[in-house]
């Protein structure tokens, strides 16, 4: 299971790939919007911790949300007068792009034609049955695992940003 400094990371290292394959620049505004997409599919475990509900990896893990969330925000900024909508929309969309694509790697699969309840990974397809409880329904050593993941990212999370410190990217 990838959290979300592992997320960000690899939304920050499409973008460099990107930019090395293209050799063109992504823009300030465009790198939010790649982060954010990078993150953004997680915005369930808001509703899951706020509300009780149990959405985790439901419409936000799918091809559906790759196309609304990045449509939305065109439309947004188109509606602003912004002339960078496209490149907004193609970040986000790239953003949650890698974000599924971690999360078909690190764990049993995401819904991608949700709501079809058959979830994706690269090495199988399985059945999602609903009833299963959630990791915060989970027993003791589920919830190590977890904990043990959410450390690792972590520590994964400061090494990126002693890397961008090493560089002189950031401030202190």
């Amino acid at each position: 299971m990838s959290f979300g400094f592992t997320h960000l990371i690899i939304a920050w290292f499409a973008g460099k790939v990107y930019q090395f394959a293209t050799r063109k620049k992504i823009r300030q505004k465009a790198w939010f919007f790649l982060l954010l997409g990078g993150v953004l599919p997680d915005i369930d475990f808001l509703l899951d911790w706020t509300l009780g509900t149990e959405l985790h990896r439901t419409f936000t893990h799918s091809l559906f949300f790759v196309v609304v969330a990045p449509l939305l925000v065109y439309l947004l900024f188109r509606f602003l007068g912004n002339k960078n909508s496209f490149s907004f929309m193609y970040a986000i969309a790239g953003g949650i792009m890698t974000h599924l694509m971690m999360d078909m790697f690190f764990s049993a699969g995401v819904p991608l034609f949700w709501p079809s309840l058959l979830h994706f990974s690269y090495t199988s397809v399985t059945y999602f049955d609903p009833a299963t409880p959630s990791f915060l329904n989970a027993a003791a050593p589920a919830l190590r695992r977890f904990l043990e993941s959410a450390l690792v990212d972590m520590a994964l999370g400061v090494s990126w940003i002693f890397y961008l410190w090493s560089r002189k990217r950031i401030q202190f």
